[in-house]
């Protein structure tokens, strides 16, 4: 399907919605979504359209209260859970309206028309493909595909090394498997939205910030196989 519903594996990304702007250990994230789910099963009915509306209140009052990370990203209650993977509860594959998520803060335009920067990337097939085989929750997942900076640094390190995206992810798939790992290992960027913009100019070599990113002087086997890949 895309980068955010990847047909395989049983997980999906929910960053866009603001969830992980919350100041909240995972465990409590998963918690409030959960919460958000049963809530909505019992108080929504299509049928009722504004039952949609009085949702979002409830939500939107039990949660002013919890701290975030920035103030000025919104938090949408209608990401919730289905089964091991999460996505927008009002989406029309689930309602039948086509403008079921006007009832939300951003609107049916921009929660349809909007994708983020590792979406928009000309290798976003490569990557879904390449993370459907690994064994992720959504939760983890959601990490990994939003952040940009990370998959920016990958690419533009073998790219100085005259490798192609097309050969990067046919013969060098495992190495690009324990990179994400060690993303993972090192807690890189794992609660995350997908708004972060640079605001930093990048002076020193791609190599290196990965390097330095993903504290790869730890772990001089990953450097000596980059390094080797040339």
């Amino acid at each position: 399907m895309s980068l955010c519903q990847p047909d395989k594996g049983n997980f999906s990304c929910g960053s866009c919605c603001g969830v992980f702007n919350l100041d909240l250990p995972p465990d409590e994230i998963r918690k409030l979504i959960l919460e958000r789910t049963e809530e909505f099963k019992n108080s929504v009915d299509f049928k009722k359209p504004w039952t949609m509306a009085d949702f979002r209140k409830v939500r939107e009052r039990k949660e002013k209260s919890i701290p975030k990370k920035d103030e000025f990203t919104y938090n949408c209650p209608f990401l919730g859970a289905f089964d091991k993977k999460i996505g927008c509860m009002i989406h029309p594959i689930f309602s039948g309206d086509p403008l079921s998520q006007n009832y939300s803060f951003y609107g049916s335009s921009i929660c349809q028309g909007y994708e983020c920067r590792n979406m928009e990337r000309k290798s976003s097939k490569l990557w879904e493909k390449l993370l459907g085989e690994m064994e992720l929750d959504s939760f983890t997942y959601s990490a990994i595909v939003s952040d940009y900076k990370t998959f920016d640094l990958i690419e533009k390190t073998f790219s100085d090394q005259g490798i192609s995206p097309e050969e990067l992810f046919q013969k060098r798939k495992n190495l690009l498997k324990k990179l994400i790992h060690r993303k993972i290992d090192q807690n890189v960027a794992m609660m995350n939205t997908s708004f972060e913009i640079p605001i930093e100019v990048e002076k020193d070599l791609p190599k290196n910030k990965l390097i330095q990113r993903l504290n790869l002087n730890a772990a001089p086997d990953l450097i000596a196989e980059i390094e080797t890949s040339k």
